[in-house]
């Protein structure tokens, strides 16, 4: 009976050492996951509705503590959109808000969802929310 109790009391040990080892695995993962996406993000946005204007500056700064600050330059004139963001697997989704830039943009909230494909960019979608609403495409590369 001991050698049973003993054996079961090794084997439940073993089993709880191996879901630890793989939970701790999983987190270092996600966390080198989450630290690789911090940085600086420069690419460019379209505007769905306004073709003709072609290519815009766009650009992340993402920071550890799940800040972030957008940085675009639309119609030759600079605007700052401080806000956060929020990393799925390879999904990255921000939100952020106007403070600095057209008058017709100051209080705007942007709702920006993009796919990392680890080899340093990101691709994907910006909305604004309230009007004046827009939409369109994001392509970033992360600067080292």
């Amino acid at each position: 009976m001991k050698k049973l109790l003993m054996s079961t009391f090794v084997l439940i040990a073993f089993t709880m050492s191996i879901i630890l080892f793989q939970i701790s695995c999983q987190k270092d993962a996600n966390a080198q996951t989450t630290k690789s996406i911090q940085g600086l993000w420069i690419g460019t946005y379209t505007v769905d509705n306004q073709p003709d204007l072609g290519q815009q500056y766009f650009s992340l700064i993402i920071k550890p503590d799940g800040t972030m600050i957008a940085d675009t330059r639309g119609l030759d004139k600079q605007h700052l959109a401080p806000g956060t963001w929020n990393l799925s697997h390879d999904t990255l989704t921000c939100s952020f808000t106007c403070v600095y830039g057209l008058p017709i943009n100051i209080g705007v909230t942007e709702k920006s969802t993009a796919v990392w494909d680890k080899s340093g960019t990101l691709t994907g979608t910006w909305q604004n929310d309230p009007t004046p609403t827009g939409s369109g495409k994001i392509t970033l590369t992360k600067v080292d």
